[in-house]
């Protein structure tokens, strides 16, 4: 017969042997998600500005497939009339190239010099022909007066183009460039370092999924809020109303690429992840 003393000893040695199990709770990497969510945000919209806004080949093309290019050339025309050259003798592919010269300077942070030379000497080879019916020619006048006609219109135009506006543009690229350029970096580098935890960790998979799909939810309002702006803007500017909405919309085509790219890296994550749990 088992005594008091034995059943004691019994059911004490049962509860030393049977711990209670306590499950550690689920990590939630809340702030993991939080930052990688941020610097995904923020690193999308730093390339998004570079190819676009921020790119000189990107506003090229805007410009030279739009009214504005008229609106440009209109203030070169009204100088060249001043010295009795027809607005006819500006032709597309000089307009282009001016536009080109003023872009690049723009966006090199240097004031617009543009040179006119090709439109001057385009005049004096029309003058030429027209006086070869004559048995006359250009040089038959004093030396240096062409390049001294070249450098005045030259100055002219350069000098109307560089207006105030123009030099706070310049300043704000620059301040631009250098802004989205350190954000870029701080983005890129905490990215990097936060895909080594997640791998480390072994939550990289889960968390980058969700990263991602938020990141794009994020990223697609902050574009389309960004397109509502511009173009309620664009309305108190007739002249530049079409040029600015025709921007914001191929802004924000170029944008839902990124965009797509990045839901599609969330999905992608997700379905790896219910692969791997069967």
């Amino acid at each position: 017969m088992t005594t008091r003393s034995k059943l004691r000893a019994q059911r004490q040695e049962t509860e030393t042997v049977e711990e209670p199990v306590t499950k550690t709770p689920p990590r939630h990497h809340f702030l993991f998600r939080l930052w990688g969510i941020i610097c995904l945000t923020l690193l999308a919209l730093g390339l998004l500005l570079n190819v676009t806004l921020l790119n000189p080949n990107f506003v090229k093309k805007e410009i030279t497939s739009s009214s504005l290019e008229s609106i440009m050339m209109s203030q070169v025309n009204s100088s060249l009339t001043q010295y009795g050259i027809s607005t006819s003798v500006l032709k597309k592919s000089d307009t282009d190239k001016l536009i080109t010269q003023a872009v690049d300077q723009i966006y090199a942070g240097e004031k617009i010099n543009l040179d006119l030379s090709s439109v001057v000497n385009s005049v004096s080879s029309s003058v030429d022909s027209q006086l070869a019916q004559y048995g006359l020619s250009t040089s038959m006048l004093p030396a240096g007066s062409s390049s001294a006609v070249t450098n005045n219109i030259n100055s002219i135009v350069n000098s109307q183009l560089n207006t105030p506006e123009v030099g706070q543009l310049i300043t704000g690229i620059k301040i631009a460039k250098t802004c989205v350029n350190v954000i870029l970096v701080i983005s890129l580098i905490s990215l990097v370092l936060l895909i080594i935890r997640g791998l480390w960790q072994r939550h990289f998979v889960k968390s980058f999924s969700w990263i991602c799909i938020v990141a794009s939810i994020l990223y697609t309002i902050t574009i389309l809020v960004a397109h509502t702006l511009a173009i309620q803007a664009g309305q108190y500017q007739a002249d530049l109303s079409p040029f600015i909405v025709q921007v914001a919309n191929d802004f924000q085509q170029q944008a839902f690429s990124g965009s797509l790219l990045m839901a599609g890296v969330g999905i992608g994550l997700f379905i790896l992840q219910l692969v791997k749990r069967r």
